[in-house]
């Protein structure tokens, strides 16, 4: 929303580009059809993580292919802006100063010593200024000597440039992400939701950040890096210190969302999705609940949260790979208890959404429709079950599952069989070209 915001007079939105992981895809898609945006959107999908110098370079040969003289204004999504108004008037200013093909960035200005954000130091008075060095997150006494001393803005990784801006730039920079981006550019694959840059093209790309890529090198590269001021109520939602920012508190100072109960405690942040938190005389914690995971962590230690991640992906990968909701482009599924030869699902189907003609060769499903009206064609023939109804689709038995209602269709799936994997399915038909 707020990219479709900087549209006036002066300045025209040809196209907003959302890169994304292929496996955020289907939220991605559901999120952008509940804003009814009238600006098109084109998904470009990355098949694995790099980081965002090659994100932006993907980014940038779509942009140049829509407008060569086009300029893009590069922002992460998780970010919080209280003050759109201010918003829009540095972007503005920003999008004004990067048509000559200087890259701009909008520094944030600092409300206090904070290690963890990158800061960009800066000279001059107007509205535009010239951009000193970028710096790294620094330690406490470093970033307070920053504040002291003033011309130093965090660096939020907002850019406004010209495509072909940066495309010289990175080409001049690191030619092997150029060159792997570009040629995973050339042999995508599109269809009607999303995008695909060549999955093995894109992998043979190094990962790194833009900031390393070209902004610290910007002066070498004989590139003009210029900053623009922003104070507009900005919050990095990256980490979740950042609520303490924009969320409402209680009395004690406690930041709590969902079924929590607190008791002689204060300053904590504390999010139940599925079960009730109780807190008893602790202070400064984040408490988050979810269906597969409790995180307990230290305020002051917020920032460790990257190097936990690590952790787990090393000791339990799944939890980052097989999320208990996903999202599909018909709705979405959670699982809600499995075992080594059944599995229990909560299916929501979308108003007017289908399921794929499908089969399954290693598993069974009993359906019982607990909202809405379910519309079922098993082995061609055409049956509607409404709620409190239930039917049972055996292995090899071709299937669909409609929702032909303008209200959500919810049903239990119950999955037996020797096999209960999600790969199990061989599809005939699919709107979604799956």
């Amino acid at each position: 929303m707020r990219a479709a915001a900087l549209e006036n007079h002066d300045t025209q939105i040809e196209e907003i580009l959302v890169v994304t992981n292929e496996n955020h895809r289907f939220l991605v898609l559901n999120q952008l059809k509940a804003l009814t945006l009238t600006t098109k959107v084109t998904i470009l999908l990355e098949s694995e993580s790099k980081n965002t110098a090659p994100a932006l370079t993907l980014a940038a040969l779509a942009g140049r292919d829509i407008n060569p003289d086009s300029v893009l204004v590069v922002t992460p999504a998780d970010h919080y802006m209280r003050d759109l108004k201010s918003f829009n008037v540095a972007m503005h200013q920003a999008i004004k100063a990067a048509a000559d093909g200087t890259i701009v960035t909008l520094g944030v200005v600092p409300t206090r010593p904070d290690t963890g954000f990158g800061y960009i130091e800066y000279k001059g008075d107007e509205a535009c200024k010239d951009v000193i060095t970028f710096k790294e997150k620094p330690d406490l006494d470093a970033a307070e000597d920053m504040i002291k001393a003033g011309h130093h803005a965090w660096n939020a990784g907002m850019f406004i440039l010209r495509s072909n801006t940066w495309l010289e730039a990175i080409q001049r920079s690191n030619p092997e992400i150029a060159s792997s981006i570009n040629t995973a550019w050339q042999k995508r694959v599109s269809d009607q939701w999303f995008t695909r840059a060549e999955p093995k093209a894109f992998a043979a790309s190094p990962s790194d950040s833009i900031d390393y890529a070209v902004m610290e090198k910007a002066s070498a590269l004989n590139v003009a890096v210029r900053l623009v001021l922003l104070s507009a109520g900005w919050s990095d939602l990256g980490s979740f210190d950042a609520l303490d920012e924009i969320e409402a508190k209680d009395g004690q100072g406690n930041v709590l969302q969902g079924d929590v109960v607190s008791l002689n405690s204060s300053n904590n942040i504390a999010i139940a999705s599925k079960k009730n938190i109780s807190l008893l005389g602790v202070h400064n914690l984040i408490v988050i609940e979810t269906a597969d995971s409790v995180l307990v962590a230290n305020k002051d230690d917020a920032q460790s949260i990257k190097a936990l991640v690590g952790l787990l992906d090393k000791e339990h990968s799944h939890l980052l790979s097989e999320h208990t909701r996903v999202n599909r482009p018909w709705g979405w599924y959670e699982t809600i208890d499995e075992g080594e030869n059944f599995k229990v699902k909560r299916i929501g189907v979308k108003p007017m959404a289908k399921l794929s003609y499908q089969s399954h060769q290693f598993r069974n499903e009993h359906w019982v429709v607990v909202k809405g009206n379910a519309s079922i064609v098993r082995d061609g023939e055409e049956i509607t079950l409404h709620q409190d109804e239930s039917t049972y689709i055996k292995k090899g038995v071709k299937h669909q599952l409609m929702n032909n209602q303008e209200s959500l269709l919810e049903i239990i799936e119950v999955q037996t069989g020797e096999k209960v994997v999600e790969e199990d399915i061989i599809r005939f038909e699919d709107k979604y070209g799956r």
